[in-house]
Parts: C-alpha cells; sequence; structure tokens
C-alpha cells in the first residue's frame, strides 16, 4: 500500500526560536502518532501564513487566534498547542514598562509577520522589523533598538543568547494567548485526528515533558552551551 504523501508545514525561525522549536518537536509526534508523514519547509512567517490562506502549503506550525480569525478557510487543531506570552527585554537597566501604551516612547523591535503582535502594537510606535530572533537580539546589542517584544512559552526562563549583555527580561506581560497547529480547509478530517493525539499526550503527562525537555535543550544552546 502506498503511502502518503508527506504533508507540507510551513515553519519560520527554525535554528534560533525557543517557542518555534518546541512547537515543532510536539508536532513531529503528534503527526507520528497519526501515521501521516510531514516536513517541514522553511518560510518567512508572513509569507507562511499567506501561502496557507492561499493553499500554497498545507499547514503552518502554529498561529494565534488573530490569524485563523482573518482566515476563514483555514482549520485549527482545536486544542492549543501552547500558552504564549509576549515577553519585552532590553539593556537599558533604566527603562520601565507598564503596558503598550508606553512602547512609543522607544525603538521596539519584533518579529515580521508575527500577527499578534503587529496588531496589539499601538499607532505612532518607531517599529523596527526582524526576520528571526537572532536578528532581534543583534538589534538590542548594537543599540539599533532600546525594546524588543518576544513571543514565549508560558512559564519560560528568561531567555539568554550568547553575545548580548546586559540583557535583562521586564517583569511585565504584555499579552498571553493560545497558539494552534493550523492546516487548509481540505485537511479537517486530519485535524480532528492531530487533536485526538494531542489530548492523549496530554492526559499521559508527556506533551509536557516533551515541552521542557525541548525547552531547556535550546535555551541551553541559545547561550552558547
Amino acid at each position: 500500500m502506498a503511502q502518503p504523501l508527506p504533508l507540507q508545514i510551513a515553519s519560520w525561525d527554525r535554528t534560533t526560536n525557543p517557542l518555534i522549536g518546541v512547537s515543532e518537536a510536539v508536532l513531529v509526534r503528534m503527526y507520528a502518532d497519526v501515521g501521516q508523514p510531514m516536513q517541514f519547509i522553511d518560510l518567512p512567517a508572513r509569507r507562511a501564513g499567506l501561502q496557507l490562506a492561499s493553499g500554497e502549503v498545507d499547514a503552518n506550525t502554529h498561529r494565534a487566534r488573530d490569524y485563523l480569525d482573518a482566515n476563514p478557510g483555514v482549520v485549527a487543531v482545536a486544542t492549543p498547542l501552547g500558552q504564549v506570552q509576549l515577553r519585552a527585554y532590553t539593556r537599558d537597566p533604566t527603562l520601565r514598562l507598564a503596558g503598550w501604551a508606553d512602547l512609543p516612547r522607544w525603538r521596539v523591535a519584533h518579529l515580521r509577520g508575527v500577527v499578534r503582535v503587529e496588531q496589539l502594537m499601538p499607532a505612532g510606535m518607531h517599529r523596527i522589523e526582524a526576520g528571526s530572533l537572532r536578528e532581534l537580539w543583534r538589534l538590542l546589542a548594537s543599540e539599533a533598538a532600546d525594546v524588543a517584544i518576544v513571543s514565549e512559552l508560558a512559564g519560560s526562563p528568561a531567555q539568554r543568547p550568547a553575545g548580548v549583555s546586559g540583557l535583562q527580561r521586564l517583569d511585565i506581560i504584555l499579552d498571553e494567548h493560545t497558539v494552534h497547529h493550523v492546516l487548509g480547509g481540505r485537511h479537517a478530517a486530519l485535524a480532528q485526528k492531530l487533536n485526538a493525539a494531542l489530548l492523549r499526550l496530554q492526559a499521559s503527562g508527556e506533551l509536557e515533558a516533551l515541552r521542557q525537555s525541548t525547552l531547556q535543550a535550546l535555551l541551553k544552546r541559545q547561550g552558547g552551551g
């Protein structure tokens, strides 16, 4: 019997972003459990979203509800892949941030194509888009940006990337939301199977164990360990 063709999952910032790495690790396990071959393809986040909406790729690693609301032709795995927080990083020890309304005072770096961040940012901001998390840290290290907005798995330790001295994560949580694995509408039946697999991993405790082991390994690698 012929094997099904690998599903094409568009993913981004794959070598530097712990959040993406954790989601990919969970997806590898979910797809194996349902017997569906898959492969990740590298695309910028914005293009990945556009190509899923147009049917050029089969799926995106994960998306927030904002993307789903704007693209009714896609289908989400009902159970969240993770809980995500938007956190602010800076190298300025005097910088204080009470909320989004304070951000227009500074040069703010963020990842290009992260819909949730783009929608929450107030008007009149000095925004600097980065193509990867590595580029985001470089903007802070070179003092080209004052603040960086980063999506992180809720409860994760502060990131300590190599080569960025004096980096601190501010205490404020700017936003908290779920992210879901999303597929083209033609894969609705597969989305239901994947949801059942994710629920099984969740119930057994394997999901949280996989998240934490993957996250710790990626943070260690990011710090040069």
